[in-house]
């Protein structure tokens, strides 16, 4: 290794000691005995008052709707400690923001290390308000009301959403002449922060108006972060998901393509400018979900990904191509494009899916040396 690359890994697994999990002293945050740690403050996502709202109230009730975008509200305070069950934006590591969600379930036995999620934002949601107003981000808030819908607990606006058939043939993206059917998939799961057993990074690559998009110098970044998160907060370096949506979707997949040895399974959803040759074999074995709205005008492009995806000589393509997908939450985001990712995350079945595929190689790809043990079959 180069001296300088291993001074920046020697700097960064100290930033990481610094990070330690603090545990509010309230019976619901009720952790590992860590009362060393210091005090500080917890935002409103992290609380809840009184019991969970029941999904069928969430579904039902009348609420206070505003269309007050949250690009007018201040982005969170950054904290310099993580938090059980609690999304945080945290202090900067190697020069890169970045939002960390530690499971309420957390534990340090090496034993059951946790699964680790890492999502890339879209370019709207380079503003830490918008990001945690949708998608995966803000189904990891324990209070999921935002400042345009004051429900604790986020329902999308229809009974259930249909899907195209998945095709075995490798040259078609989906069953078009099949009758699409219902998913399945719930529209609200009140709990979910509760009871997500993943790390999830949430890496900030860029701000205000500029559209850099992902880039390999992000790549090293979040690399380096998640390699520091996952040894401090007891990651499954084999179990490492990549994910985002738009924007992010791509900066998923260029991820693995990047580091095809780290990753475990990637999730790429309403992502038209994500692209795939299957001439090239970066993305190998990988398993890889895909989702797409129908409606969307550049729909037949994430199609084009899926048959380039499926020509490879091995790993698993899955396709969920839903006839619509709601619009975006965010009142003055565009209306005109479907955010199948509302859907797909809050899905128990993605992340059961996602979950259940290992990554032999993981920890010696991320540079975490092997485990004092070994199991024994």
């Amino acid at each position: 290794m180069p001296l300088g690359r291993a001074a920046v890994v020697v700097a960064l697994a100290g930033r990481a000691v610094s990070l330690v999990l603090h545990v509010d002293q309230a019976p619901e945050l009720a952790g590992p005995d860590l009362s060393n740690t210091s005090r500080v403050a917890i935002q409103w996502s992290e609380t809840r008052l009184g019991p969970p709202m029941l999904e069928s109230e969430a579904c039902s009730v009348a609420w206070n709707f505003s269309n007050q975008s949250e690009w007018m509200e201040k982005n969170p305070i950054a904290f310099p400690e993580a938090g059980l069950g609690a999304r945080r934006r945290m202090v900067e590591m190697d020069g890169m923001e970045y939002q960390l969600f530690i499971p309420r379930g957390w534990g340090n036995n090496s034993l059951y290390p946790h699964p680790t999620v890492i999502y890339f934002h879209s370019h709207p949601e380079r503003k830490w308000t918008l990001m945690n107003s949708e998608s995966l981000p803000r189904m990891l808030a324990r209070n999921q009301s935002q400042s345009f819908d004051n429900r604790s607990c986020w329902c999308l606006p229809a009974s259930g959403y249909d899907a195209y058939v998945e095709s075995s043939d490798a040259l078609k993206a989906y069953e078009d002449g099949a009758q699409p059917t219902p998913t399945g998939s719930p529209v609200a799961d009140c709990t979910f922060a509760d009871t997500f057993h993943s790390l999830v990074i949430m890496p900030q690559g860029w701000v205000k108006a500029e559209t850099p998009g992902w880039t390999t110098t992000h790549f090293a970044t979040v690399k380096n972060i998640t390699r520091a998160i996952m040894e401090k907060f007891n990651g499954d370096a084999g179990k490492v998901i990549v994910t985002g949506t738009a924007e992010g979707g791509a900066g998923a997949l260029e991820f693995a393509k990047t580091y095809p040895d780290l990753v475990s399974a990637a999730i790429i959803t309403d992502a038209p400018s994500a692209t795939y040759d299957s001439g090239n074999d970066d993305l190998e074995g990988l398993p890889v979900h895909v989702t797409a709205d129908g409606s969307m005008g550049d729909a037949a492009n994430v199609d084009a990904l899926v048959v380039s995806l499926k020509g490879r000589a091995s790993g698993v393509t899955r396709y969920t191509r839903y006839t619509t997908a709601p619009s975006a939450a965010d009142p003055q985001f565009s209306s005109a494009y479907g955010h199948s990712s509302d859907i797909i995350y809050r899905d128990p079945q993605l992340w059961a899916w996602a979950s259940s595929f290992k990554n032999q190689g993981g920890r010696e790809g991320w540079g975490m040396g092997s485990l004092p043990f070994a199991f024994m079959r």
